[in-house]
């Protein structure tokens, strides 16, 4: 459409100036001095080529630049699942502190890769900012490994302090349905009483986790935490302990509770 327009300015020009020509042969005559100045007919002409032009100029769109966003695909991270259940270490051996459980049906992230060990670096479930080594023997994994870093292998963990042993829990319910059906209809009141036995001399503190989640921490020589709790659902929850010092941890030990009655 551009070229046409310009080839209608360029007619409406040529057009307007043989006018103006017509115009300046047929008024030779002089204006009476008396008479207002009009402009003259040369003038007249210019005026109206300039119009013309831009007329053509305000009619023709501007072209105003578009981006296009460019859609970015990024690809899943690679998960990982175990057929029997598989120790996670602080690296690449049991010589290093043992960090967790895996068991079959959990699926887990994988965020690194050390195939001269045959272990997998994946975040620790639930715990957010940790990693364990786990056995590629009874491992599958899933998705793209071919970005993963392959960290070098850590020093020796900070998991040394010895884990708290003799782990005990115990627990009553109470239904809020009012009515026999089980539990786990409409929810039910837990009242849990978790013990446990101090075995580090140099520890100065318990953390306590339920479903992976910090619920408290405590003193050294803490060795019992009490809570009630609105729990829903058929399925039973996991607590954990972990003693830990200024500048050491023990494992995070854990204890499943199925059902509370």
């Amino acid at each position: 459409m551009k070229p046409l327009k310009t080839v209608l300015v360029v007619s409406c020009i040529s057009a307007l100036v043989m006018l103006a020509c017509g115009i300046s042969f047929d008024l030779g005559t002089t204006p009476s001095p008396s008479a207002p100045q009009q402009p003259s007919s040369q003038d007249q002409i210019s005026t109206m080529v300039a119009q013309t032009v831009q007329a053509f100029r305000q009619a023709e769109p501007s072209a105003t630049p578009t981006s296009t966003a460019t859609p970015t695909n990024v690809p899943a991270p690679p998960t990982l699942s175990v057929s029997v259940a598989t120790n996670c270490y602080a690296g690449p051996r049991t010589n290093y502190g043992f960090v967790i459980t895996i068991r079959p049906g959990t699926i887990v992230t994988v965020v690194g890769k050390d195939i001269a060990d045959n272990y997998w670096i994946i975040a620790v479930p639930n715990y957010p900012g940790t990693v364990c080594w786990l056995s590629g023997q009874y491992a599958s994994v899933s998705g793209e490994t071919g970005n993963l870093s392959s960290p070098a292998t850590p020093a020796l963990s900070n998991y040394n302090l010895s884990e708290p042993r003799n782990l005990h829990v115990s627990c009553t319910s109470e239904s809020l349905s009012g009515t026999p059906e089980p539990w786990w209809h409409n929810g039910s009141e837990w009242s849990v009483d978790f013990r446990w036995t101090n075995t580090d001399p140099d520890q100065t503190g318990v953390r306590v986790y339920r479903n992976g989640r910090l619920r408290a921490t405590l003193g050294g020589h803490a060795s019992s935490y009490n809570e009630t709790f609105f729990h829903e659902g058929r399925h039973g929850v996991t607590y954990g302990v972990q003693a830990f010092s200024s500048t050491e941890v023990s494992s995070i030990v854990t204890l499943d509770v199925n059902h509370c009655r």
